[in-house]
């Protein structure tokens, strides 16, 4: 019998995640299924309950439960507690624990791409479970980090300085880092800033469907979340099978051929 794992989140089925692990799983040997679990927030406590029975053996979290689904688990990882998101869940010793691979995610992005974020004015859109990722990471490499969202009140305390959308056009930013979902399919052609608040400057938009977003087409520079999606999903691989993966050049391009086709 295959073991289960599957992606929980809400309006989740553009995701190529069942691609990358079905791949991953047939080059590693190993009997896995891989499903969207589109959920309501009110079936959580249903998922987490059918991990500790042994039915599933895993789950990657998205959108929008990173943050919402840390009652339910016994323990965090030490990354996870920096971050207050997970991403990646699994029992170990009877424990529900949850991790983070987003953080190894984004700093793979930055790093493939060789992006330099010391000293640089960079700004997070969006105050998400991903949004936590990306600044964990952002303030491990010292860039200045400011966080930009549509609501200030009540903001995570992990984020030194948030500002408005409003208050964005008084700020000057050098990195652009994105990390909602506007932009994504079938919404192709929204953006969440306009070309003139973004046409000087670097843009990573953490989307990958489309390849090319139209926040990335105003920018001078523009990276996209495709490498951010195959590390982070490998690093949960590595935790779940309790194995060393080689993430190299070859095994990216042979996902990317995947998740585009």
């Amino acid at each position: 019998m295959s073991d289960r794992y599957g992606l929980l989140g809400k309006n989740i089925t553009y995701s190529k995640s069942p691609k990358i692990h079905t791949l991953m799983a047939k080059r590693l040997g190993m009997d896995i299924t891989y499903d969207l679990l589109d959920a309501s927030e009110d079936d959580l406590p249903k998922f987490i309950k059918q991990l500790r029975q042994g039915i599933f053996k895993g789950f990657n979290v998205t959108i929008p439960y990173k943050q919402k689904i840390l009652p339910f688990l016994d323990e965090l990882t030490p990354k996870a507690k920096r971050i207050r998101a997970v991403n990646t869940i699994y029992l170990k010793n009877d424990k529900v624990i949850g991790d983070n691979t987003d953080y190894d995610g984004f700093l793979g992005l930055i790093t493939k791409h060789q992006i330099d974020v010391k000293d640089k004015q960079v700004c997070i859109l969006g105050s998400g479970g991903a949004a936590k990722a990306v600044y964990t990471v952002l303030s491990d490499l010292g860039a200045h980090i400011v966080v930009v969202s549509r609501q200030i009140e009540d903001h995570d305390p992990l984020f030194k300085k948030v500002i408005t959308y409003d208050a964005l056009k008084h700020h000057a930013c050098d990195i652009f880092v994105h990390t909602t979902p506007i932009g994504t399919a079938p919404k192709v052609d929204a953006s969440v800033l306009s070309a003139s608040e973004v046409n000087h400057a670097l843009v990573i938009d953490l989307i990958y469907q489309p390849p090319v977003t139209q926040l990335m087409r105003f920018a001078k520079e523009s990276y996209n979340g495709l490498y951010m999606l195959m590390i982070q999903a490998l690093k949960s691989e590595e935790i779940w099978f309790d194995r060393k993966i080689d993430l190299n050049d070859q095994l990216m391009e042979i996902l990317k051929e995947v998740i585009y086709r």
